[in-house]
């Protein structure tokens, strides 16, 4: 039986950060939808160019291109005892795409990680990422030399997405998109939910708690 774990947060809960930490512990791949993307989008194909049009207007790519990206990946002979998915579903068709893709068999564990507004506006506006994938905070999680990241040492970066002008319409889209998701989710499975806005140890070692009776 496979396990697949869906992490559900509104931009800056800090879900890619935990989502690494149980892929960790678990020893499972994480596939995050951004980085997938973000990956394409590097490539410099007609594609990618495509992609970067929409990043950087802060719009949504297809649910067509998403479902296609996320089949190819779940092929890999690493997702044979399960994954985790960071940002995908974001909604409800999306939700009926992934229940297709997956096995009768398959074990769903639904993450919410619970974070204000407040708190998601203060920490996108210090939010630093990689090419590589990785993530930091100039607060809660800074890289060891200051602008440079700690994988690979190239000079880290804000994110368009994350320009102040585009937050406050993610937050809104998130609340609306995330509703059914969660509904399914209490509905269906059992939905671990955990309060964000604590440490990022703290939170880790909840989920882990929470998690293991699972594995």
């Amino acid at each position: 039986m496979r396990k697949i774990f869906l992490f559900f947060g509104p931009p800056g809960s800090g879900k890619g950060t935990q989502s690494e930490a149980i892929g960790e512990y678990f020893h499972l791949p994480v596939i995050s939808t951004g980085e997938l993307l973000r990956h394409e989008e590097k490539s410099g194909t007609a594609l990618g160019k495509k992609i970067a049009q929409l990043i950087d207007k802060g719009e949504l790519v297809s649910d067509e291109l998403i479902h296609k990206i996320i089949v190819e990946r779940i092929k890999r002979a690493d997702t044979a005892k399960g994954f985790i998915l960071d940002g995908y579903p974001r909604d409800a068709e999306q939700l009926q795409d992934l229940l297709k893709m997956l096995s009768e068999h398959d074990l769903i564990l639904p993450v919410e990680i619970r974070v204000s507004d407040k708190e998601v506006i203060n920490r996108l506006g210090g939010r630093r990422v990689c090419d590589c994938g990785a993530t930091y905070h100039i607060i809660y999680n800074p890289p060891k030399v200051a602008g440079r990241c700690n994988l690979c040492g190239k000079e880290l970066y804000i994110r368009p997405d994350d320009k102040p002008e585009i937050i406050k319409d993610r937050l809104a889209g998130y609340k609306k998109s995330a509703e059914p998701l969660l509904a399914y989710a209490k509905k269906h499975h059992d939905l671990i939910s955990v309060d964000g806005e604590r440490l990022i140890s703290e939170i880790t070692e909840d989920l882990i708690e929470k998690l293991s009776k699972y594995a």
